[in-house]
Order: C-alpha cells, then sequence, then structure tokens
C-alpha cells in the first residue's frame, strides 16, 4: 500500500528562527536589531549544559553565578538604544559573557565594558575576538566607578539590578545622551531615560525584568 509521507515529516523551525518570531510577537520591530539577533550564534555565549535551551526565552546561567538576560530583555535594552541614542560610543556595565556586548558592536562605532568578575572579564574578550569584534575595549574594574579616564558617552547600559544610579555612570553621559537600566523601585523593571539640562532626565520607557545585584568590587576568583 502506498501512503503519502508528507503528513508524517515533522517540520522543525530553527530555534533561532522561533526566538525572532517570537520577539516579533512581543513587540519587537527594529528589523536590523531582529536579523542580527537571528545571525548570532546565543549557544556560544552560555555554559554547554545549556547550550541547548540558549535560544529560549529565559534567562540562563554563564558561570561565576550570573546570567545572560533572556533574549527579549536584551531586544528590548537595544532597541530603546537605536530608538534614542547616538550611535556613537556606549558604555556597558557588566560585560558578563559579552552576547549583549556583541550586539552592541555591530550598531555602535566604539563600545567601553566593564567586567568586575576576572574570568567573565577574560571570557567575554577572547570569544568576542574569536567572532572578529574589534571595536570593543574591555576593562576588569568595578563598574560603578565608570570608565577611569571619564570619556564622553552617548549612552550607558548597565546590566545589573540597583537601588541608586552611580554618579559616574551619569556624569560621563553627554548632553541628550541615554541611559539604560535595571532598578528595583517600585517594582524590578529597566527604564530608559535621556539626559536632559539642568540634571533633568526624561523617562522613554519602562519593562518589567528581573537582573542580578549590581555590586561594587571586582572578583579575581
Amino acid at each position: 500500500m502506498s501512503q503519502n509521507l508528507n503528513g508524517l515529516i515533522a517540520h522543525t523551525e530553527p530555534k533561532a528562527s522561533k526566538m525572532i518570531r517570537q520577539l516579533r510577537e512581543q513587540g519587537i520591530e527594529h528589523s536590523e536589531l531582529l536579523a542580527f539577533m537571528e545571525q548570532v550564534p546565543r549557544h556560544e555565549f552560555v555554559e554547554p549544559a545549556f547550550s541547548h535551551l540558549a535560544y529560549s526565552g529565559t534567562p540562563l546561567p554563564i558561570g561565576r553565578n550570573q546570567t545572560i538576560s533572556q533574549p527579549l530583555t536584551v531586544a528590548r535594552m537595544t532597541e530603546w538604544l537605536l530608538s534614542y541614542a547616538r550611535l556613537g560610543r556606549v558604555l556597558e556595565v557588566g560585560t558578563g559573557s559579552g552576547y549583549q556586548t556583541r550586539i552592541l558592536a555591530h550598531f555602535f562605532n566604539k563600545v567601553h565594558t566593564i567586567e568586575r568578575q576576572k574570568l567573565l572579564h577574560e571570557q567575554a574578550k577572547a570569544r568576542l575576538s574569536a567572532m572578529g569584534v574589534n571595536n570593543v575595549e574591555y576593562l576588569f574594574g568595578d563598574g560603578q566607578a565608570g570608565w577611569p579616564n571619564r570619556i564622553e558617552m552617548d549612552a550607558v547600559i548597565i546590566t545589573a539590578m540597583a537601588s541608586k544610579i552611580p554618579l559616574a555612570l551619569t556624569e560621563c553621559l553627554k548632553p541628550q545622551g541615554i541611559l539604560i537600566m535595571p532598578i528595583d523601585h517600585p517594582t524590578p523593571q529597566i527604564g530608559c531615560w535621556r539626559k536632559e539640562e539642568g540634571d533633568r532626565w526624561k523617562c522613554l520607557g519602562t519593562e518589567s525584568a528581573h537582573f542580578v545585584p549590581l555590586l561594587e568590587g571586582i572578583e579575581n576568583a
């Protein structure tokens, strides 16, 4: 008996494509951002034991009790930057695995990124260098102190939760610069602000999110 096999063939959607489709459904609209996120091998930025979950919609361990943010959070923060910031220099506080750094490096002329955990700093630097990324400056240090030589930034993105914003991270912003940061007041969320005249800030957007806490100092171990 002949049988039509078409109904038995499983049509599986590539994991990266499924992630992008979900991001679109969640309200991410920037086409170039979505196209680039589909190309980035997210599985190379998580611990090997979790690589099969790399394109799922959840945060995942990257070692040292740190996580890679869920795709929606990364996409939302980046979309805010692409919508509001001048794409010159951006300061990233919390390099982590380097995933957000990789995306920033595609759109900004220069990325300055700080990581307080030496192992994560070294791993991210090696990972992105192997990918041919050459417009990133890496610093092992305390992100709350800002970039050491006080370069003026078009944007600052902080990838850890805080209750107060370190002064050094706001002072380095140019006028009309964009600050993206998770805060835990009144509820855990990420926010996007623009630096206005007279030390005033205009909120451009907020969204619920959970992050590891922003800590002081460095860890060499």
